[in-house]
């Protein structure tokens, strides 16, 4: 559009230091409403990472020994964490495919004998995420008054405030050459990061239990909306299976259960109309879908392989994932096992692998592909055995984190070690509320009791 500014996209530094000193203020405030360690833990560190975000400029300069500030400070994120956590959690049961994880990471680089670097990185976002996922667990057992996950959403302000700004300064980035690819993302490094943030304000919107209707459905509109400005592909495909459940559910609990599967059917059929307005909306971001499917193009082949207009298609991903296969595949039986070691793709390519499983196994081979779709699986499965109102929002959750991952990395990031540890640690409360409430909900009435009963019929 005229007027717009492309990469670099940058907000004046006054503006977002100016947004940031308001966001603080207001986010004292909801640590001093949190009062449990796990909730202060989650809300001022979510803060703290999207504002170290929007101040990529100064957060992404290497600080110490090749460290960035944004990589010292979640090393920083992860020992506090560990300070706040109840240890004893960390003997959960449905923790184990974490851990498997980190085991998997530690052999692939001992026996790689990779940079120290690499490893801890690796090991610091994986501990991350348990830390997360365990305060989020805490903080919503412990806030008695339900209030922790709409203190939250405060933390998301500045990210809303530092869009709108750079959709009334028209200052966009050009994802792609092609038209239509401009995305506004608030002075943000990536959209993909910022698409993640966003989607993770979404999540929280829609699991916030204490919000009434009208300003559940006006954040739900804000973030949407915030996705579709940042125009990132892969982020509005992921949201549609939560966006869907939770729509669906809404609606369908408005009725009585008689009336359900008549009020299903014309859900789905409502679904349907509105997936295909959105297909023509977006017709011109989503055409590499046709041309996929359409049967004349073959992606799978070596990189070398690929003609100019098939590097183009999903933003050159094809030929990336290629790149990173055929890479994997050249090393050791061994290493075909556990892979190359981790961040031994840093100095090979250019680009990450906009995969979390190509590049699970590039780094960590058979074994670790194996480890990450345990995780993904055991808590997908988790959230399938929840009994609970907000059971398909959580389930879409997970089906939304899984999407993102096939073609960009949440896992890699640490907005999305957030993302998904939210989702986890809502998936164990939800399991622990249910869970306590039949421990105390005995199987067969005490004999006094029955004895205690009136006979059938007696007046």
């Amino acid at each position: 559009m005229p007027g717009t500014l492309y990469v670099p996209a940058l907000l004046p530094m006054p503006l977002i230091l100016a947004v940031v000193a308001l966001s603080a203020g207001l986010i004292m405030l909801a640590l001093a409403r949190a009062k449990t360690r796990g909730a202060i833990y989650v809300i001022a560190v979510s803060w703290l990472r999207y504002v170290m975000q929007a101040l990529h400029t100064i957060t992404y300069q290497p600080l110490a020994a090749g460290f960035s500030l944004n990589a010292v400070g979640t090393i920083g994120f992860l020992l506090v964490g560990l300070l706040t956590i109840d240890w004893r959690h960390l003997a959960f049961r449905m923790l184990t495919p974490f851990y498997l994880l980190i085991v998997v990471a530690l052999i692939s680089s001992a026996l790689n004998g990779g940079p120290v670097a690499g490893m801890v990185e690796g090991l610091t976002k994986y501990g991350f995420l348990i830390v997360v996922t365990l305060s989020v667990y805490s903080g919503l057992r412990q806030s008695k008054d339900g209030n922790f996950m709409t203190l939250l959403l405060w933390t998301f302000l500045p990210v809303l405030v530092l869009q709108a700004a750079s959709v009334a300064l028209g200052v966009a980035k050009a994802a792609e050459s092609a038209p239509g690819s401009e995305s506004y993302i608030g002075g943000f490094n990536h959209e993909a990061v910022f698409s993640v943030i966003m989607a993770t304000g979404l999540t929280v919107a829609c699991l916030a239990p204490r919000l009434s209707k009208p300003v559940r459905f006006a954040l739900l509109a804000v973030f949407i909306g915030g996705i579709v400005l940042a125009n990132y592909r892969t982020t509005l495909l992921a949201i549609a299976p939560m966006v869907a459940l939770f729509l669906g559910m809404s609606t369908l609990q408005q009725f009585p259960k008689r009336d359900r599967p008549v009020m299903v059917c014309l859900v789905l059929v409502l679904g349907m109309i509105a997936f295909g307005l959105v297909s023509v909306a977006f017709t011109q971001r989503f055409e590499d879908f046709t041309v996929l499917f359409s049967g004349d193009v073959n992606l799978i082949k070596p990189p070398d392989q690929y003609t100019i207009e098939e590097t183009r298609l999903f933003s050159g991903r094809a030929k990336i994932w290629s790149m990173y296969i055929y890479g994997w595949s050249l090393g050791t039986p061994f290493q075909h096992l556990v892979g190359l070691g981790p961040e031994a793709w840093k100095g090979v390519f250019a680009l990450y692998a906009h995969n979390t499983l190509v590049n699970q196994l590039y780094e960590y081979g058979i074994v670790g592909v194996i480890a990450m779709v345990y995780l993904w699986g055991s808590m997908l499965i988790a959230a399938l055995r929840v009994r609970h109102p907000q059971r398909a929002t959580l389930i879409g959750a997970h089906l939304m984190f899984l999407v993102l991952n096939m073609a960009t990395m949440p896992m890699w990031m640490i907005e999305g070690n957030i993302l998904y540890g939210i989702i986890c640690g809502y998936t164990l409360y939800l399991l622990s509320l249910q869970n306590r409430t039949a421990q105390q909900t005995p199987t067969t009435p005490p004999p006094a009791r029955r004895a205690s009963l009136p006979p059938r019929g007696a007046a």
